[in-house]
């Protein structure tokens, strides 16, 4: 995204290129799959208008006001606009810059920024502090008092933001990073050697899921080697305008991966996945082209990998069910990934897919955007939970952690009984024990 075109009122540390911004013909096509255009039919929050704003700041006609740091992160990231358009324009990506520009020209208070800073700088980089972080959660849902909050109604009385954190709680067991083995043996005739990027989000709140990944790799035929020094992807520091934290966790996974002498590195996290296939921009002069693009060559998701080197199907067992998919954003529009996750859906004997309708829009998750838009994001996934439930299926099949929780939430709260899983966790029902 860097060039030498003009800044304008940009500030010249992470600012987004102006020629990407140029790429906007204003045609309109993106206005049909935005997410926050439906709801509020105002162009500035459209993507066009968001790329509008950009352009204006770009070319000195517009300081960067709070108007603008508003709508950059108003903006869901969705990249749906990217798939829409014909000139390949990342409003995303250009809104994330913004997010970053946010940071200098309109600061949070000093509690906001501490808090910020803890969660961004020394509890994300760190697992430990991480998995630390979890044990009052868990305590509290040991304890009967999650039973307690739901069933007396207490929530009720809690701020709108814990109330929302307290919703999306799932049950927690113990995270996996510690005990998951740093090498499982292929099983059967080996096909090659995958190196796992366990996710911070999969590993702590849906331990199950990674554990399914890396059981799944194994029977298919590959050494499943787990780096337990992983670090967070950095896609929660580009979602908040920290693109140099981002960088410096990039780079610690660049040099554990690409030092793990694997064919394949495979994610089961789509939010994991699309920042590590963009960390050739985001490192850009500060590695090596070739072991960028050497890292970059490697990357598969969970449901990518198993439709490519296909899957073993002669010892599933059938799992009579039907489901329906909702695509993640960062997994259907950040990667391109639509076929891949229908395609293993498919291979699983037993298994109807019921397609819903606008399952490639988002559910209101969006990162920390649910907590920061909390009616805009429970519109969102009331529009998605209508079309779920059109389709009658017995299960609600997703690939992120963020709509998992968000999707398990609000099925919850409207009594509806459909359980929410990973692609992998159907996979590993059919599979032998």
């Amino acid at each position: 995204m860097s060039d030498p075109s003009p800044l304008g009122n940009f500030n010249p540390v992470d600012a987004p290129g102006y020629e990407s911004i140029l790429q906007c013909m204003r045609c309109g096509f993106c206005l049909a799959v935005c997410p926050t255009y439906a709801l509020t039919n105002r162009e500035r929050s459209s993507p066009r208008g968001r790329a509008a704003l950009a352009r204006a700041v770009a070319e000195g006609k517009l300081e960067f006001s709070p108007a603008v740091g508003e709508e950059a992160f108003f903006c869901l990231d969705c990249k749906a606009c990217s798939t829409a358009c014909p000139s390949g324009v990342r409003v995303g990506t250009i809104m994330e810059f913004c997010r970053s520009q946010e940071q200098v020209f309109h600061p949070p208070s000093l509690p906001a920024g501490m808090l910020r800073d803890f969660i961004l700088r020394r509890m994300l980089p760190s697992p430990t502090l991480m998995e630390t972080s979890l044990l009052p959660l868990r305590l509290y849902q040991r304890l009967g008092l999650q039973w307690a909050v739901r069933h007396l109604g207490l929530n009720k009385c809690l701020p709108d933001v814990l109330a929302k954190l307290e919703g999306l709680l799932p049950p927690l067991s113990r995270p996996l990073r510690r005990e998951i083995p740093s090498l499982i043996p292929a099983q059967g005739k080996k096909r090659g050697r995958v190196a796992f990027f366990l996710g911070c989000a999969m590993s702590l709140v849906f331990p199950e899921v990674s554990r399914q990944t890396a059981r799944i790799l194994s029977q298919q035929g590959f050494d499943v080697a787990t780096p337990r020094e992983v670090k967070c992807c950095g896609a929660p520091h580009l979602a908040e305008g920290d693109r140099e934290s981002a960088r410096h966790l990039a780079l610690i996974n660049l040099d554990l991966f690409l030092g793990a002498d694997a064919d394949y590195i495979v994610t089961d996290c789509a939010g994991c996945g699309c920042a590590l296939k963009e960390y050739d921009e985001l490192l850009e002069g500060r590695a090596e082209q070739e072991r960028l693009g050497r890292f970059r060559a490697k990357i598969r998701d969970i449901s990518e990998f198993l439709a490519e080197v296909g899957i073993r199907t002669e010892e599933l067992r059938p799992v009579p069910v039907s489901v329906t998919y909702h695509e993640p954003c960062h997994l259907v529009h950040g990667q391109g990934l639509s076929g891949p996750p229908r395609q293993v859906i498919g291979k699983i004997p037993g298994v109807e897919l019921r397609e819903m309708k606008e399952s490639t829009w988002c559910c209101g998750m969006a990162g920390s955007f649910a907590l920061k838009e909390i009616r805009t994001s429970r519109r969102l996934l009331e529009r998605k939970l209508f079309h779920v439930k059109a389709t009658g299926a017995d299960v609600l099949i997703t690939a992120n952690p963020g709509c998992h929780l968000q999707l398990a939430s609000g099925l919850r709260e409207l009594g509806m009984k459909q359980p929410v899983l990973h692609i992998v966790e159907l996979l590993g029902r059919s599979l032998p024990a």
